[in-house]
């Protein structure tokens, strides 16, 4: 029976086993992920938090707390603001041996809100909730009463939106003196900014990602354009213009969407109202027209949302200017109809009379309603209201050949005081409640059952202008993405699985987050031209659930060439390269003096040599591959000498991080992990 060695090559680098929090680390946030590196013949583990490392085997804040099939403890009670903590992890084997790892110090930031909440009904949807302040330039997650649970410290960023895989995106406030001073972000709570487009158009409200990988946000785009007759006519004239409505002498600002490459960055499809929407169609009572007088250029649309159907490849634009919400076809652009009051052009398809005016959100629910926030601006001309009021509206859509027809299918209309003229959002939760988010009162989010009882408030208490509470939406929590991989035929060394031919390989998988996931495993071939990606869904796992799942080694997934990838999809990825150490030849190991040897320095800046030994002549590969699997550099290509070869590679053009130096030859792959630090 021949024997299969597998080496795991971990995206972790650590001391003593302990991964997060790092060591001597400053977090932003007192929910605390523990995470550890896996011990062989381990049956549980033993996680102690203490304030005083004197104390930490005694008394301490978290003592104790057994863990069984996770690598992974998360901490939502006992974690306080401003305070250093010690923690470690007792390893228990199943002959009852221990092992001690740690301890590792962090230390908790402080809190920066001032919210507080009220609630009146046990019925309100449990998790937590998290705003972003436009003004004051920070976002925070709170609980139900009012606990702040994490910040963006000292980072402007301002929360958009965020969907169901646990992906968050908003903007960074980067200050005036830049030409786009709110670049679009997906950030995420342990890594801050992950991803910012390229800056090259002003890029404002809105931001998420496809399903496809890429991105896509809300730009500016400009036409000129005729100043129309009206009371504001005799203002345009004074400074010269002939105001005619004819003359094309002004300029309009409107909106563009766009969609980035994921990687490139580079624009792959573009929206843009001047090339669909009428020019007959502007605002004539928001006095928009007197706010064009001072800036000099007209805020034609305005647009302050987008939304995206997978199901029906659509998307949905919410026009705040025009008091219209949109359904465009993607990819071809056509509009599929528009919805709101009619202005002129005759291109209203669904009813004109749900009176919504500068609303601020736009969801197409599961039930296929539109959900949005009605700031309600023009409230007074159209609901015949005596005193301006904003609305949480749900509208059914019946799309017919002629367009559309749309009816009220649920509204709230919030207290006189919590009227928002700009900004807000409604989200509908998944108990059926309602969450709607708005500026009045300083900030103030009010969850309300489907009969429009209020069930929670939360109070920002954000300074002016206006308590400019961006948006607000309730989360499971902040961990979206966080997994634990266990494989229990880890063998004593902490690096290989020894396994038989026809074993298969375990793991078992536990999803720790706060979301139900979609995990997968991916293995690729480098055949020094392209990669051949193959995918193979897992399972949905829902969060605190633990599933065990076999890799048939059998399989050419397992020969040399394959490196194997158990990662989460959609949203952040753990890495896990499985590498094949030692290869069967004619039934027989390969000689162990086919080796890499002697790498130094490592840790190294910028530079690492190292050596190859080989029993023989042959034709070799040496590569770098980065903590993602994919290959960034060729060292080598060509014959190896019998005997010791000495090679180095240089690192000054890559950043700081963990590396793999990888060694092919026709039949063998070694990998040795190398440390970049700058």
């Amino acid at each position: 029976m021949k024997s299969l060695f597998l080496i795991l090559l971990t995206s972790s680098f650590c001391f003593g086993g302990l991964l997060k929090p790092e060591n001597d680390s400053y977090i932003n946030q007192i929910h605390v992920l523990f995470e550890w590196e896996q011990v062989p013949d381990n049956a549980f583990y033993i996680l102690d938090v203490s304030e005083n490392i004197d104390d930490i085997d005694g008394e301490c804040i978290i003592c104790d707390e057994y863990v069984y099939e996770s690598l992974i403890h998360i901490e939502k009670e006992l974690i306080e603001w401003n305070k250093t903590y010690y923690w470690k992890i007792i390893a228990y084997s199943n002959d009852g041996h221990n092992e001690s790892f740690g301890p590792f110090s962090f230390t908790t930031n402080s809190a920066i809100s001032n919210t507080s909440t009220n609630l009146i009904n046990e019925d309100s949807q449990q998790g937590l909730t998290i705003f972003g302040s436009f003004f004051d330039y920070y976002s925070a997650v709170i609980d139900q009463d009012g606990r702040e649970i994490w910040n963006t410290g000292d980072k402007d960023i301002i929360f958009y939106n965020t969907d169901e895989h646990g992906r968050f995106f908003g903007s960074e406030y980067i200050g005036n003196n830049a030409e786009n001073n709110y670049p679009g972000i997906k950030f995420s709570f342990e890594n801050g900014i992950e991803w910012q487009e390229p800056g090259q158009n002003f890029i404002h409200h809105d931001i998420f990602q496809l399903p496809n990988g890429n991105y896509i946000g809300l730009g500016t785009s400009s036409q000129m354009g005729p100043i129309p007759v009206g009371n504001w006519t005799p203002l345009f004239q004074s400074l010269g213009f002939v105001a005619d409505g004819e003359t094309i002498e002004f300029e309009w600002l409107g909106d563009k969407i766009i969609e980035w490459d994921a990687d490139t960055k580079e624009e792959v499809w573009t929206w843009d109202v001047f090339d669909y929407f009428n020019m007959e169609d502007y605002d004539v009572l928001g006095g928009i027209w007197f706010e064009a007088y001072n800036t000099n250029r007209f805020d034609w649309t305005h647009a302050n949302a987008i939304w995206f159907d997978e199901d029906e490849s659509a998307l949905y634009l919410s026009s705040r200017h025009l008091s219209r919400i949109t359904k465009i076809a993607y990819p071809s652009g056509d509009v599929i109809w528009n919805l709101g009051r009619e202005l002129g052009s005759g291109d209203i398809d669904c009813r004109q009379d749900l009176g919504f005016s500068f609303q601020h959100s736009v969801t197409k629910l599961e039930n296929g309603n539109i959900l949005t926030f009605d700031n309600g601006n023009l409230s007074t001309e159209y609901l015949n209201q005596d005193v301006k009021t904003s609305r949480s509206i749900e509208i059914e859509i019946d799309e017919t050949s002629n367009g559309c027809d749309a009816q009220l299918d649920w509204e709230y209309v919030l207290p006189e005081n919590l009227y928002g003229y700009l900004s807000g959002n409604t989200q509908k939760l998944s108990n059926g409640n309602y969450l709607s988010t708005t500026i009045g009162g300083g900030g103030t989010s009010v969850e309300v059952d489907q009969n429009g009882e209020l069930v929670w408030q939360a109070n920002y208490n954000l300074s002016l202008p206006d308590g400019l509470v961006y948006r607000a939406m309730k989360i499971p929590g902040i961990f979206p993405a966080s997994f634990s991989l266990i494989f229990p035929q880890l063998a004593d060394n902490g690096s290989e699985i020894n396994m038989q031919e026809t074993d298969s390989l375990n793991v078992l998988i536990k999803n720790n987050g706060d979301y139900k996931q979609v995990f997968n495993y991916e293995f690729y071939y480098d055949d020094e031209q392209n990669m051949t990606f193959n995918f193979y869904p897992i399972n949905h796992i829902e969060k605190s659930k633990t599933i065990t799942y076999k890799i048939n080694s059998t399989t050419s997934d397992f020969n040399e060439y394959y490196q194997g990838t158990i990662s989460l999809m959609p949203g952040q990825k753990k890495f896990l390269t499985i590498l094949n150490e030692q290869i069967m030849n004619n039934n027989e190991i390969l000689p162990s003096k086919f080796e890499i040897h002697n790498i130094y320095p490592n840790p190294f800046n910028p530079s690492t040599t190292f050596e190859i030994n080989s029993f023989e002549n042959q034709y070799v590969n040496i590569e770098i591959y980065d903590i993602s699997g994919k290959k960034i550099d060729n060292i080598y290509d060509g014959y190896l000498n019998h005997g010791s070869n000495k090679f180095k590679w240089d690192g000054k053009f890559h950043p700081s991080g963990i590396y793999f130096l990888t060694l092919k030859s026709e039949n063998k792959v070694l990998s040795k992990k190398i440390n970049l630090l700058k």
